[in-house]
């Protein structure tokens, strides 16, 4: 059974919004049904006769109701702030629900059968006297009062229905988002980072350098993966580390003699998944600004631990002379950090500390 649910839960996702929404109503409209007959088929308000032309009329309205909720008085005016257009919906609303009803009646009066009890009944609430309820202050707030009853359960399932609209389209959003920043993270590779290693490539053949061949190599894993590998929700994280020390080769190719750049992997990724692209921003800012640095020593030192699902991101630039471009401020580092906060909230920690020569970070991530 729950596995039944669970694949429900999982074809309801993949519908869209316009299925969703239909197939929401359908639901809505049984269930309210099903309400209307047990509303009208209690104890002290039964009637002999057929009660579907009441269920229709309020069944009807509830439709009306929802949608005007849900789609326009809700969301584009409540929640606007413009509040007198709401108002003036309500109470459109409330003359709707009397001039529905009394059509309803009359229409029922005239080519239904009904039940003399249901006749008297629909007759005394909504046909007489209807222009004096109409513009009477005290008819309105009874037609109010009698629109409560029959119309609180629509009313509640219109608030519910809309929060559960406002959450599936707060997580689309996400989901967007998180596509265009990882799209955005690709792009920072793309740039300054080729042109550089790309001239470092054409040095090497001219001089014949026995390591252009492995530039190529280098190169062309860290174009695949970024290119064709990174459009699933999660990758094996082992393919993310082949990753970064791709990456790491091509900046020991293309940095200065005066810096020095370590990289240490502790423990074994297995069958460990992970978020695209989401430790690279972390690595990858540290070198931005290498070119402008001032001359002198630089240390880059990053250390990755896997151990039981937890994964340890310990990074480390250490210069002699300040630094040219912040660090934790830079754009790629912001996106990277709400990744963190969208995709792995509650399940990861980040320390960073940045000085004019020294930045340090250390992310830890739970793995599922």
């Amino acid at each position: 059974m729950t596995e039944l649910l669970h694949r429900l839960a999982r074809r309801g996702q993949q519908l869209s919004p316009r299925a969703s929404a239909l197939l929401l109503q359908l639901l809505l409209w049984g269930l309210l049904t099903g309400f209307y007959i047990l509303w009208n088929s209690r104890p002290n308000y039964h009637f002999a006769g057929p009660i579907w032309p009441l269920i229709l009329m309020e069944l009807g309205f509830a439709v009306v109701l929802f949608n005007s909720l849900v789609y326009l008085i809700i969301p584009r005016w409540l929640l606007q702030g413009r509040v007198w257009p709401a108002l003036a919906g309500a109470l459109a609303l409330m003359y709707g629900y009397r001039l529905w009803m009394y059509a309803g009646s009359r229409l029922a009066e005239t080519y239904v059968a009904l039940d003399p009890v249901l006749r008297r009944t629909l007759h005394g609430y909504y046909v007489e006297n209807l222009r004096t309820n109409l513009v009477s202050p005290m008819g309105m707030l009874a037609s109010f009062a009698g629109m409560l009853a029959p119309m609180l359960f629509p009313l509640i399932i219109s608030f519910l229905a809309y929060a559960l609209v406002v959450d599936r389209r707060r997580l689309a959003l996400e989901r967007d988002n998180l596509r265009l920043e990882r799209s955005y993270l690709k792009a920072q590779i793309n740039p300054q980072f080729l042109f550089n290693t790309l001239g470092s490539l054409n040095a090497m053949t001219q001089a014949r350098d026995e390591r252009a061949g492995d530039v190529v190599l280098h190169l062309a894993d860290l174009m695949r993966y970024t290119l064709y590998e990174t459009e699933a929700e999660r990758v094996p994280l082992s393919r993310e580390l082949e990753f970064l020390d791709d990456y790491l080769a091509l900046e020991r190719l293309r940095s200065p003699a005066t810096t020095v750049i370590e990289h240490e992997v502790s423990g074994t990724a297995t069958t460990e998944l992970i978020a695209p692209l989401l430790l690279h921003p972390f690595l990858e800012r540290l070198f931005a600004g290498l070119e402008a640095a001032p001359a002198g020593p630089v240390a880059f030192r990053s250390q990755l631990r896997v151990s039981s699902h937890t994964l340890t991101l310990d990074l480390r630039r250490t210069a002699e002379q300040p630094w040219p471009q912040p660090y934790a401020t830079d754009a790629a580092l912001l996106a990277a950090r709400r990744r963190l906060e969208l995709q792995y909230p509650g399940q990861h920690t980040l320390e960073l500390t940045e000085t004019p020569r020294q930045v340090h970070v250390l992310l830890t991530i739970q793995l599922a």
